[in-house]
């Protein structure tokens, strides 16, 4: 019975070699993707928290500006919010951007918003295998735009 399986052995050594390399591919797609959208539901967070603080300020709050610049404290501190809650975040070389907007007239201080707009966004890169993912994915990794829109309730 020996003799009839002799020209088999070495067999499943030779198809884990050739199938391990497309396994780790899928591995590291499964890690990096699932870092992507770990990453998104942080950021999603940070702005969603960011808004709904700034959506509940109170209407002088939203009016009143930074002596001698055209900066409103309360979209400062929804700013900050939004970096404190991304801070543990390392997406890669690029910087996280934190962009506050309020519709229709812009966070000014000079008028009170209906909407308040939220933009958390940053490039994602793979840490895991770098060389191979730039030829899929480019030095800059995928772009992660996490945008948050709420109604202004303040009082």
């Amino acid at each position: 019975m020996s003799g009839r399986w002799r020209p088999q052995a070495g067999v499943a050594t030779l198809e884990l070699l050739l199938t391990l390399p497309v396994l780790l591919l899928f591995l590291a797609a499964m890690v990096y993707f699932g870092r992507y959208f770990a990453y998104y539901t942080a950021a999603h967070k940070a702005a969603h928290d960011a808004a709904r603080y700034l959506a509940t300020v109170s209407r002088r709050e939203f009016k009143s500006q930074v002596a001698g610049t055209a900066q409103v404290p309360a979209v400062l501190l929804a700013q900050n919010i939004a970096q404190q809650e991304t801070a543990g975040l390392h997406p890669g070389p690029s910087t996280l951007a934190v962009v506050i907007d309020c519709v229709p007239d812009g966070c000014t201080g000079l008028s009170v918003p209906d909407k308040i707009r939220v933009l958390v966004q940053m490039q994602v890169t793979d840490e895991l295998l770098t060389p191979f993912s730039w030829t899929f994915l480019g030095d800059q990794g995928l772009l992660l735009r996490a945008n948050v829109t709420m109604l202004y309730v303040g009082q």
